[in-house]
């Protein structure tokens, strides 16, 4: 069958005149109009397709910028621009200075001496104060500054009070006496009698503390661990009574240990009692208690026999040294029974 086409065709060609055939043969060979728009159309689209895919893809790699707002200043000659980065520097600074400023102004401010809260309580079993206050509101012997170096100044205003004359003003104060053996009745006694009349001079808020000394210093301690300043409200003095009455003179005398321990407290006033010239603080002991001293008042008060005589003996050396006052007291003629 397909021979009898393939000669079918070949006898037609064979008819066919040599004109006809070339008519023919470029018919055949010509493309149609119609295909060629087709091609062309087709080939557009496709090149449309592949630039439209290029430029998403590089849409899609190129990082995002971040937005700015510029605020326009405006005159009738110019108009300044400035950026959001600017204005946001702008409130940096003025919040950093109104910080300054706050600071300056707290600094300004008095700082408030109060007792610190962690102190231990003495308030006997049963009493309705708690954590060392009152039930007033007011601190009581349980709240009280530890020995040491505490600031100067006192919760109080301040105060004044006596031993044998000499008159200390303050809010802070330190009694160091002589309790060695040459002190044994009627001298310690009265020295015992003074120092509590003394302490009823001072208020709630004054604070004090007692040295009693021989070889050693015997310092008042309510919590038996080491020397503090007590507030003198009545608990405190109703503490320090008991450790006066206990006190018994004995031993030698040795002056500058129990002065350096006073002086560590760092009171308004201290007031020094002693009987004993002898032994003397030496120059050198008097220059390291006058560098010691940061501002504080020291009386020195001396139990003698007889009139004084003027002698200028380390006592009034003492005083003279560290803006106090010495007092001379003659023991002679009291008696040894006491009046505490």
């Amino acid at each position: 069958m397909v021979v009898m086409v393939m000669a079918d065709s070949t006898a037609q060609l064979e008819s066919i005149q040599p004109a006809d055939q070339t008519a023919w043969v470029k018919s055949r060979r010509t493309m149609p109009a119609w295909l060629m728009s087709l091609l062309i159309h087709a080939l557009i689209g496709t090149l449309l397709i592949l630039t439209v895919q290029t430029v998403s893809k590089g849409i899609g790699d190129e990082p995002a910028r971040k937005g700015t707002i510029a605020l326009a200043n405006r005159s009738a000659e110019s108009t300044e621009y400035e950026s959001n980065d600017n204005a946001a520097n702008a409130t940096g600074q003025q919040t950093s200075d109104a910080q300054q400023a706050e600071q300056a102004i707290d600094s300004a401010l008095p700082a408030l001496d109060l007792p610190p809260s962690d102190i231990g309580n003495l308030l006997p079993r049963g009493d309705e104060s708690i954590g060392g206050q009152q039930s007033d509101g007011l601190p009581s012997a349980g709240s009280q500054l530890e020995g040491g170096a505490p600031s100067k100044g006192g919760l109080g205003d301040e105060g004044t009070t006596t031993v044998f004359g000499a008159e200390g003003k303050g809010s802070r104060f330190v009694y160091v006496f002589d309790r060695s053996a040459s002190m044994t009745g009627a001298p310690l006694n009265a020295a015992k009698a003074e120092l509590l009349k003394s302490l009823d001079d001072l208020q709630k808020l004054h604070q004090f503390a007692i040295i009693f000394y021989n070889q050693e210093p015997l310092a008042f301690s309510p919590r038996g661990d080491r020397p503090q300043l007590v507030f003198a409200d009545e608990q405190g003095k109703n503490l320090a009574k008991q450790f006066v009455r206990g006190v018994i003179a004995s031993g030698g005398t040795k002056h500058l240990d129990a002065l350096k321990l006073a002086l560590k407290m760092n009171p308004d006033v201290i007031f020094f009692l002693t009987d004993a010239d002898q032994p003397a603080l030496l120059p050198h002991e008097l220059e390291e208690i006058h560098r010691l001293n940061r501002g504080i008042s020291i009386h020195a008060i001396e139990f003698g026999y007889g009139k004084y005589d003027g002698r200028r003996n380390f006592l009034v050396k003492l005083a003279e040294g560290n803006d106090g006052k010495h007092v001379y007291v003659d023991i002679s003629g009291l008696r040894g029974s006491s009046s505490y």
